[in-house]
């Protein structure tokens, strides 16, 4: 289940008419998706909270994740617990950026907190959240080792069963290839 952006009241029609299409070119509700960006653009970077910019090409080495979520979204929360248990199995071997969508950044560190010590806060800009497609909360793309995108997860799921050891067991895959 996905939460409900206001992004997309700030954003206007345009955002609104994007998620349309592409929740209407979803396939069959999986709410996982195989692929890279449509747009040949670089992603753009997120920035770290406490320091600068990340980008995808400085956590090459290991799979990475990128989760986009938001204080007042339930479903993000839950995910969030569930990347911190996930990335502490996985020291030093795993990437996982938290990228906070609220637009009052006091707001996303507080309910942030400490809880997640093996996860990297950041915050998306309104073009990160279009580029990457979140358009839904919350919303995570895999990458591997090499930076390639392997997976993109539409929907909360509980990184540390079997869904999430799927796709890191792909993500592994794809960066011997």
């Amino acid at each position: 289940m996905s939460c409900g952006s206001p992004l997309h009241r700030r954003a206007g029609w345009r955002v609104a008419a994007v998620a349309i299409l592409a929740f209407a070119a979803a396939p069959g509700g999986a709410g996982i998706v195989v692929g890279a960006p449509a747009a040949a653009e670089p992603l753009p970077t997120l920035e770290i909270d406490g320091g600068g910019p990340v980008r995808l090409a400085a956590l090459r080495g290991n799979p990475a994740i990128v989760s986009f979520w938001a204080s007042w979204c339930v479903p993000c929360r839950a995910e969030l617990a569930s990347l911190e248990r996930l990335a502490a199995s996985r020291p030093g071997r795993l990437a996982v950026i938290a990228a906070s969508v609220d637009d009052d950044r006091a707001v996303g560190r507080a309910a942030f907190g400490r809880a997640y010590p093996h996860l990297r806060l950041a915050f998306a800009s309104l073009r990160a959240v279009e580029r990457y497609g979140a358009l839904g909360m919350p919303y995570s793309v895999v990458f591997d080792a090499r930076g390639r995108e392997v997976r993109r997860v539409t929907r909360a799921i509980d990184w540390s069963a079997a869904d999430g050891a799927g796709m890191l067991a792909q993500a592994d895959r794809s960066s011997r290839r």
